[in-house]
């Protein structure tokens, strides 16, 4: 077949030659194929945490609640050296090494808890420390490193020298196929020594200190291998990449510290790197995989980002509900009013959802389950409900959320930081992979086997048609199927919410259908119809939530909470208004958007009956300060626990 038939050209083909080539087994990818993969969750089970992890946790908290203050970080742009000590301290630059290399060795889990405490307290200290743990030298160390890798670095790694990756280019951002960082080999007598880097990095975090100064010791640099300069601009499919372990004092490395808007704290600027010596010892994984272990190391880092955001979104209903029963307007608190009262309680079960999400992927990521796609979609949707409910807890405060907390202080309110929760949050739709480009990135790997198997027919060659034709024939035979055997049981059979269950299988068929059309009409077209592959993907995040918030709540451990049922209900209904959405001018009014649901739900979490939710982070200090001490304290106990 000629090459214009091909469905992927150019950086396309490039991604496809570095693709990770495994089959997707997770719950998104078998959602786009019309199967729910109900036994990824039936399998799964919430682990107590450890008693190191509880210590540890206790710990933290202590830490950040009297040595970390936000409102400084923010003004001063730097984080304290006394901190950065206190935390080298209490280990927590080794989260997840190894208890052998000693790091403290929890597990992802873990990890999840103490990003959401530290999420919820400071941005710039939580980017500083799941740089490291999660995508700096350790984890890919970790990942691809051979055992005299591991025992030279990860002990260091642990006692707190700090690490970065590097990997965005200025004119490489999300096509990452068009770095032109590139490393020549470096052979002596026929054998490979080493290599000599050169190029530019962008917006490398935890690598500059300040100006020509590291706070980095070491940096994964992602590079292209080339004999000679030139080559650089090869044809995208014929380029290689490397992984190497740079170490930042070495000669030729320098770097440049950069300002922004939001997270003022953050340690991130340029990186150059000049004719910079590696040894071949110092490279990860072979040759010409550079790239793909890049990916993988990303796919489990990426899940710290979810779990920071639950942090902070925890903080936003504390403060909502803060505002919401102190504020009076019309004779009766705000929070009475149904229209913020619906903005409180959308609010309380996006954090319902994502705490949820965060759980079920930190299992699946300790069983080493296929999180590659949920990663992601954990990703977009906590940072797009973050950012929604920021917008919320805006509107709720009016124009005291314009201010700083030293205005706020000037005429007697309390000190709420809203405008930099605001300022912070809005970096998170675009790091760790900009949400629009995971989007599409899911919806090109959820449908792998629709593009691989599709070729075969496109290139009219029998043996692949053969082959590909069973693929085509079950999908198409579960979207036109009706009820599964495990729909029809009832929750004694095991089933967490019969209702809502039925609603994530039909709607998973009716996905199925629908890409299985668009496949045979658009063909190699599919690929370039971005806003169609956003609708599918979409779809499929939606019904990944509602199964997972239906899993949680089922739980033991989650039984007895107050109004559990009718936040989850509320979740739900709200996200099948958006496969079928009530006409505006509808005289019936949707359960999830009906003043007579929504009022007594909204008064109970303003009564503080679902103060569970806000369980695992520090309440905001700088009010909690300034709260009257014969005033009624907002959060209790099981804020701290």
């Amino acid at each position: 077949m000629a090459n214009r038939d091909r469905m992927f050209t150019g950086s396309l083909a490039a991604a496809e030659a570095a693709r990770d080539k495994r089959i997707y087994s997770g719950f998104i990818s078998g959602l786009l194929e019309g199967n729910v993969r109900r036994h990824l969750y039936t399998q799964a089970s919430l682990a107590a945490r450890s008693d190191a992890a509880r210590e540890f946790l206790d710990t933290l908290r202590h830490l950040l609640s009297e040595k970390v203050d936000p409102e400084t970080i923010d003004k001063e742009g730097a984080i304290g050296e006394d901190v950065l000590a206190a935390l080298k301290a209490i280990g927590a630059f080794g989260i997840k090494i190894p208890r052998r290399y000693g790091g403290l060795g929890f597990t992802q889990s873990e990890y999840h808890e103490a990003a959401t405490l530290m999420g919820s307290h400071d941005a710039a200290t939580t980017v500083l420390l799941s740089a490291h743990n999660s995508i700096g030298v350790a984890e890919p160390v970790k990942l691809v490193g051979n055992s005299e890798q591991q025992q030279r670095w990860l002990p260091r790694l642990a006692r707190g020298e700090v690490s970065g990756f590097a990997l965005t280019e200025k004119e490489a951002g999300c096509d990452i196929w068009d770095l032109k960082t590139y490393a020549i080999p470096v052979h002596e007598h026929g054998v490979l020594v080493g290599y000599r880097l050169t190029g530019e990095k962008l917006y490398t975090t935890n690598a500059p200190r300040g100006h020509q100064a590291f706070l980095a010791s070491w940096l994964v640099v992602i590079a292209q291998i080339v004999d000679a300069p030139h080559d650089i601009h090869r044809p995208k499919d014929e380029r290689r990449f490397g992984a190497f372990v740079v170490e930042t004092r070495a000669p030729g490395c320098t770097c440049t510290r950069l300002s922004f808007m939001g997270v003022r704290g953050i340690y991130n600027g340029q990186v150059h790197v000049r004719d910079v010596w590696v040894p071949v010892a110092d490279r990860l994984g072979a040759e010409g995989e550079g790239l793909r272990r890049a990916l993988e190391s990303l796919t489990v880092g990426r899940l710290t980002l979810p779990a920071a955001c639950l942090g902070n979104l925890k903080q936003c209903l504390w403060l909502a509900r803060l505002r919401a029963k102190q504020r009076v307007q019309y004779d009766r608190p705000i929070g009475e009013h149904t229209d913020i009262g619906a903005k409180i309680v959308l609010m309380a079960s996006r954090v319902l959802a994502l705490e949820a999400i965060v759980k079920i992927t930190g299992i699946w990521a300790d069983t080493k389950q296929d999180v590659r796609l949920e990663s992601a979609a954990a990703k977009i949707l906590a940072t797009e409900w973050l950012l929604e409910s920021l917008l919320d807890l805006f509107r709720i405060y009016g124009g005291r959320a314009f201010e700083t907390p030293d205005s706020l202080r000037l005429h007697g309110d309390l000190p709420a930081p809203i405008e930099r929760m605001i300022r912070d949050a809005l970096i998170n739709v675009i790091w760790e992979g900009s949400n629009g480009i995971l989007t599409l990135w899911i919806g090109r790997e959820g449908l792998s086997r629709y593009f691989t198997h599709g070729q075969a027919f496109l290139d009219v060659h029998i043996a692949d048609m053969v082959r590909a034709t069973p693929f085509f024939v079950n999908t198409a035979m579960r979207s036109l199927g009706g009820m599964s055997v495990f729909e029809k049981q009832d929750s004694k059979a095991g089933s967490f919410d019969p209702m809502w269950e039925h609603f994530v299988a039909r709607k998973s068929r009716e996905l199925a259908r629908t890409t299985l059309w668009v496949a045979a009409r658009d063909r190699q077209g599919l690929a370039r119809k971005q806003r169609l592959m956003t609708r599918l993907v979409t779809a499929a995040m939606h019904l990944f939530a509602v199964e997972t918030v239906l899993w949680y709540k089922s739980r033991p451990e989650q039984q007895g909470k107050a109004h559990m049922e009718r936040l989850v209900s509320y979740f739900c209904s709200r996200t099948s208004a958006a496969f079928d959405p009530e006409p505006l001018l509808s005289w019936r009014t949707s359960s999830w958007d009906d003043d007579s649901t929504l009022y007594p739900l909204a008064k109970a979490i303003l009564s503080g009956q679902v103060e569970w939710l806000e369980a695992g982070i520090i309440p905001c200090r700088a009010i909690e300060k300034e709260l009257a001490p014969n005033e009624e304290r907002m959060v209790g106990a099981s804020a701290r626990g």
